[in-house]
């Protein structure tokens, strides 16, 4: 009996260049959940589906998130062509990824987004993840710097960003803006995104709009971090 994988690769049409091209997936069976962080970032057991997320187009370079490999604009795929294609590579990224394969392959993902001038929504996204990659790496310099850019381009998607048609709504947005404050150890950032948060569930019509774990898990935040400020003034006392 031939022994079942727990990768496999695909077969999908790049959206650039037109060309069959290989994506490796994991399967879902072999996935076991540990737990996550309050920034969601996820730990398994054994294979990590989030080094595979990236989705690489080994003939003309496009790289992108694989929940919105498909979904580039025709300015985008302009923009490729002209400023990657030209000067690319051809490298592989299929079969088992370790954690510097996959950074390889998040960054050819930033290289891009930077590359299409793509919704800040999407560089969050990547910066996140790949400071998730650098967390399991134990690289805390790298992963501290990638939580800032996180930080920061989720401050912008909340000020600049239309997220009515987005997967991202307001409450969300506002809670990572918080979590990843306090990750950054900018205290009173953090105390008043989450604030901000829990004082718009006190209107019923804004309150059902709410997550309910993510008004829960911002309550959680506020207590933690009101421990933190009397920790921190009984030490100066």
């Amino acid at each position: 009996m031939t022994e079942i994988k727990p990768f496999y690769d695909s077969e999908i049409t790049c959206p650039v260049c037109d060309k069959t091209i290989k994506v490796t997936k994991v399967r879902s069976k072999f996935v076991r959940l540990l737990k996550h962080d309050e920034d969601f970032c996820p730990h398994y057991e054994t294979i990590n589906p989030v080094l595979y997320e990236a989705w690489v187009c080994s003939f003309c370079g496009y790289a992108a998130h694989n929940s919105v490999y498909e979904h580039i604009t025709t300015a985008g795929r302009k923009a490729v062509l002209e400023k990657i294609t030209p000067n690319w590579t051809s490298r592989e990224f299929t079969g088992e990824r370790n954690y510097e394969k996959a950074l390889e392959a998040f960054k050819l993902v930033l290289y891009n987004l930077q590359v299409r001038e793509a919704p800040y929504s999407e560089f969050a996204k990547i910066c996140l993840r790949i400071a998730w990659i650098y967390r399991y790496m134990g690289n805390q310099g790298e992963e501290e710097r990638f939580l800032k850019y996180a930080y920061d381009y989720y401050k912008k998607v909340y000020t600049r960003e239309n997220l009515k048609d987005s997967s991202m709504d307001e409450y969300t947005c506002m809670y990572m803006i918080g979590v990843l404050a306090k990750k950054l150890n900018l205290i009173s950032e953090a105390k008043l995104w989450f604030s901000r948060l829990i004082s718009f569930s006190i209107d019923p019509r804004e309150k059902d709009k709410i997550k309910p774990f993510i008004l829960e898990n911002a309550r959680e935040q506020i207590q933690l971090l009101k421990n933190v400020i009397n920790d921190e003034e009984e030490k100066s006392e």
